[in-house]
């Protein structure tokens, strides 16, 4: 995969390899995002001088390539129209770094010529997840959480129940893919206690919008594995949970997982939303999710205190969609939605063939099923933010490389992880 380098160059790129790996084990942690953003930025610019050094071009074409900077150049256009510019152009500048990672990643897994690496790499972030999950339940029992409803929610660390709910989101189908692959006895175990802990801990975070995205992510599975037939039936049992549920709050079990006061505040925002899509449908009112309340101060949540709960407007969109749409106009909303649409059509092509590539077609399966329940759950809350952005970058960047002619092609004679694959791996991560 690729030419020959010279020790020097060998030793950087391995080094780099494994601090995409850390990245992806610790962007768990929101804590440590801020050094993350700044390590990021250091090797990006390394990296551009270690290219210019070699004399190749850093920049590994790919399907999201025209979608993302459309959407790039398109929301910078229209910061000079935002009811706070400054704040506008600071939230732009963010996704930028975000969507730089992505880069990053995709050159330092086409650098390293490793076949093992985008393994290692989910196997990081599944390991992160894992001791999230351990934490939040933990921590869940500890103050007191229960079964029976859930005024006490499991929460990460360093943040809350909406983030461990989207970190699941995430990781469960790629802990899957990763079981899928496990030739070792001991490595199915791992990946089954790690499905076991990161399902409970998305049980117990009692976020709906999370146990959509498994659902959204249970269908899709079933359509690639066994068609229309069996989505029909994945449907049936999801509509028999709900129902279930519903009868249990009737019980006094759940009454508040099911109360559809959170729905109706978001229906009273979405709706006034919808109205200054309406009013500014190409430009927006100002990218980012505090720019509803820079236009909106009324209401602030210090303005609403006095009135009723169910009264109160949430001061933001909780759809990362409508706001980007709010935000810089239906020119950002179909950009936005058309790299989602570019990457599934990378990661889970239609139809899908698990013959495609073996290890590739399930790494990347795996990974467009997270995509897709990541998808979902930004429809109820803006999580495209962050660490998680740093995750879906990633994810993104491994995808399209086990994807990509070059990495199929390299591995059609062995299984990534076999005993003969395990020693050329060592050698090429090796100073």
């Amino acid at each position: 995969m690729g030419t020959q380098q010279g020790p020097s160059h060998s030793l950087f790129w391995g080094l780099q390899s494994y601090v995409v790996i850390a990245l992806a084990g610790s962007s768990f942690f929101p804590l440590l995002f801020r050094y993350q953003e700044h390590t990021v930025i250091i090797l990006m610019v390394l990296c551009l001088g270690m290219c210019a050094v070699e004399k190749k071009s850093p920049w590994i074409r790919n399907p999201l390539d025209l979608p993302l900077w459309c959407f790039i150049v398109w929301v910078l256009c229209t910061v000079p129209f935002a009811t706070d510019p400054a704040y506008s152009f600071a939230e732009w500048k963010k996704f930028v770094a975000q969507a730089g990672v992505f880069y990053w990643a995709l050159l330092v897994l086409a650098r390293c010529r490793n076949e093992r690496l985008p393994q290692l790499v989910l196997q990081a972030l599944v390991m992160g997840a894992t001791l999230v999950a351990c934490y939040a339940l933990v921590e869940f029992i500890q103050r007191g959480g229960t079964w029976r409803d859930r005024f006490i929610r499991a929460h990460a660390y360093g943040s809350d129940y909406n983030w461990l709910s989207t970190y699941m989101v995430v990781a469960i189908p790629v802990a899957g893919s990763l079981l899928a692959l496990g030739r070792v006895a001991w490595m199915r175990a791992a990946q089954i206690l790690a499905l076991g802990l990161t399902g409970a801990a998305q049980l117990f975070s009692y976020t709906r919008g999370g146990w959509l995205g498994h659902a959204a992510q249970g269908v899709t599975l079933a359509l690639m594995i066994g068609g229309r037939r069996m989505a029909f039936g994945v449907l049936g049992v999801l509509a028999m949970i709900g129902a279930g549920l519903m009868a249990a709050s009737h019980s006094g079990f759940q009454t508040d997982t099911v109360d559809a006061k959170t729905v109706d505040t978001r229906l009273m925002v979405w709706t006034i939303g919808l109205g200054e899509v309406a009013a500014h449908p190409v430009v927006g009112i100002g990218y980012g999710n505090n720019s509803f309340i820079k236009k909106f101060p009324e209401y602030s949540v210090e303005k609403q205190e006095h009135l009723p709960e169910r009264e109160r407007i949430i001061p933001a969109m909780h759809n990362t969609f409508l706001m980007v749409t709010l935000g810089s106009g239906l020119p950002a909303l179909l950009s936005f939605v058309w790299i989602f649409v570019a990457l599934l059509g990378r990661l889970i092509p239609i139809p899908w063939s698990r013959e495609r590539g073996q290890v590739g077609s399930l790494i990347s399966a795996g990974i467009g099923l997270a995509v897709i329940g990541f998808a979902v759950r930004n429809l109820f809350d803006y999580m495209f933010m962050g660490s998680l952005a740093h995750i879906f970058w990633l994810l993104a960047a491994v995808g399209i490389t086990v994807t990509g002619p070059a990495w199929r092609g390299a591995g059609s004679g062995r299984q990534p992880g076999s005993p003969q694959d395990e020693s050329l791996s060592h050698r090429q991560l090796s100073p």
